[in-house]
């Protein structure tokens, strides 16, 4: 790999030999250009351009001396920059057959949520849940109050995050997110949460971060099926994959039919395929 990027990046340098350069090692040039371009795959740091420019130069030099050793003739370093050549080829015709296309439709994710039987059962307890935590007690008792009186949980911390007196005292909120014993610390608030039933809210529980509200929109135990939400991309996920396996398989088939293949598995057989 190493070799293959040594020989781009020359490559890159001597059809810029016309356009002002940045840094000059004999008649290889750096353009403003390419370090511009580099910087949309590497991260920019404190004197990236000065780090890059330099090792550009080193890169450079030592490419250079490689040629005059006459090493880019050695037949295994020819045959590696083949392979990886082919693996670079194969990977962008895949990209543009394989992932130019990602649509699914919710048809097809409901579908496949309704059929996908023991696939998508829960191997761990679930609950979905609605929570405030404060850094007082009294604030949050405010807010628990307000959603005792019916105000829908976005209205109340609507209403905490207006009020000067008390937003400050709302350290963090999250709105219909799930939770399994793993994803829902400290342990207090899951034993609190799996006792919950749904659209119950909870006292004002004190933990060591403060005082967590929790509002209960519902729970599934180990073996049912989550709601479609929960496993949403995972379905997603899922057709994609297969979709991607059906391209690829369709793709090779078409292949097959444009190309005489002869495949040997040993010295006495053979399969063809013209």
């Amino acid at each position: 790999m190493a070799a293959v990027a040594l020989i781009l990046l020359h490559a890159c340098s001597k059809q810029a030999q016309q356009k002002p350069f940045v840094a000059r090692v004999d008649q290889a040039l750096l353009t403003e250009e390419q370090i511009v371009a580099s910087q949309d795959t590497i991260s920019r740091t404190t004197g990236y351009r000065r780090e890059y420019i330099n090792d550009w130069v080193n890169n450079e030099l030592l490419y250079q001396e490689a040629l005059r050793r006459g090493i880019p003739e050695n037949d295994q370093l020819r045959r590696q920059i083949e392979t990886t050549t082919k693996t670079l080829v194969i990977g962008a015709l895949l990209e543009q057959e394989l992932y130019g296309e990602e649509n699914v439709s919710e048809d097809e994710i409901v579908a496949l949520y309704n059929g996908g039987g023991e696939a998508f059962r829960l191997r761990e307890d679930l609950v979905n849940m609605s929570y405030g935590l404060f850094d007082d007690r009294d604030a949050a008792n405010t807010f628990r109050d307000k959603l005792v009186r019916g105000t829908a949980w976005n209205d109340a911390v609507a209403e905490t995050q207006s009020d000067s007196l008390v937003k400050s005292h709302l350290l963090q909120n999250a709105a219909r997110q799930y939770f399994t014993q793993s994803t829902l610390y400290p342990i207090e608030l899951w034993k609190l949460a799996r006792n919950m039933v749904k659209d119950e809210v909870s006292f004002a529980a004190k933990t060591d971060a403060g005082y967590y509200v929790l509002f209960a929109h519902g729970q599934k135990k180990q073996g049912e099926l989550p709601e479609l939400a929960y496993i949403h991309a995972e379905i997603r996920d899922r057709i994609l994959i297969e979709k991607r396996r059906l391209w690829y398989e369709k793709l090779l088939t078409g292949l097959r039919t444009t190309h005489s293949v002869e495949v040997r598995f040993d010295d006495s057989s053979s399969v063809v395929n013209e």
